[in-house]
């Protein structure tokens, strides 16, 4: 098990979405989902969020 910082793009939708924008800015968060291509003409990389988890003290 490794801990590994990166940044990378992310999309969400609907409940996600929602949670997302009402986050305070430089809140802690765990994302889970799967990664993919930005849209079906783009072969950018990104994170399509499935589930989040906010984390208190980091």
């Amino acid at each position: 098990m490794r801990r590994v910082e990166a940044e990378i793009g992310g999309i969400a939708f609907e409940a996600q979405a929602r949670l997302l924008a009402a986050a305070k800015l430089n809140t802690g968060l765990r994302l889970q989902g799967f990664l993919g291509a930005k849209s079906k003409r783009s072969k950018k990389l990104v994170l399509h969020v499935t589930d989040i988890e906010f984390i208190e003290g980091e």
